[in-house]
């Protein structure tokens, strides 16, 4: 969880970076602006999902190990 925290954190920072660059200085198109925003959010939306799966497969291998499930 740690890293995909780290990655959607970077992320999130990029796109910030991204979005004061087309609000101030109009650095790229609009549609790509558009395009690239919801690319990030998709990634970052999935990384997230992934590592929760990734944590809760880990929780519950743990608890059959020490026979608290079934």
């Amino acid at each position: 969880m740690r890293i995909a925290s780290i990655i959607s954190s970077i992320l999130l920072i990029l796109w910030v970076i991204l979005t004061m660059g087309v609000i101030w200085f109009d650095v790229i198109n609009t549609i790509v602006y558009f395009k690239i925003s919801i690319s990030i959010a998709i990634v970052i939306v999935a990384i997230i999902l992934v590592a929760l799966a990734i944590r809760e497969y880990g929780n519950e291998k743990k608890l059959e190990e020490h026979n608290y499930l079934d």
